[in-house]
């Protein structure tokens, strides 16, 4: 009845091995990233999973332990806040929230605003605030390779200019942005 697995009683001759332990209630923006110790197909999503593979248990939900499956970490989601990016590196070629594909090591941000839980192949690397920009203070920025900025402009490698509130009120230096 309910949710619940009907209780069974061992059989002659079979031990307990270890103890009797809680299922995992995975709260919502928190994850479980899970490692696979041993090939299996998962009988519910239909999808096989070899060994070394890894995926996340996205919250809210509860998680229900696998033999071939080893919890690795518990992931929380980092609040990007108004004024504030993401920066994110890939751990291995992966395929972001938005469907990019990236290379390994490949780094990008994330500026919306709100909960932002990381892929399965992405790390946080920091998260970055914006400079805030009035007619007394600009920022000085150097490219680190050619890019189109968020001004639509093309920027060369070693290029430098100044962001002034003339261009914007704030800006988050970006990926291929360093500041002076």
């Amino acid at each position: 009845k309910g949710v619940y697995a009907e209780p069974f009683a061992l059989y002659p001759g079979e031990k307990l091995a270890g103890k009797v332990s809680p299922l995992s209630v995975v709260a919502p923006n928190t994850a479980l990233r899970l490692k696979c110790i041993r090939d299996f197909v998962d009988p519910e999503t239909k999808v096989r999973h070899n060994a070394g593979d890894e995926w996340i248990f996205e919250g809210p939900g509860t998680y229900t332990p696998r033999v071939e499956v080893q919890i690795v970490e518990s992931i929380k989601a980092t609040l990007i806040k108004p004024l504030q990016a993401l920066k994110l590196r890939a751990r291995k070629a992966t395929v972001d929230r938005t469907g990019a594909e990236l290379k390994a090591g490949e780094e990008w941000m994330v500026k919306t605003p709100g909960a932002y839980l990381p892929g399965v192949d992405e790390e946080i690397v920091e998260i970055v605030n914006a400079f805030v920009l009035t007619e007394k203070k600009a920022i000085h920025l150097r490219a680190t390779r050619t890019f189109v900025d968020a001004f639509k402009k093309e920027r060369k490698a070693g290029e430098e200019w100044l962001v002034t509130s003339v261009d914007a009120e704030t800006h988050i230096p970006d990926i291929y942005e360093q500041v002076v």
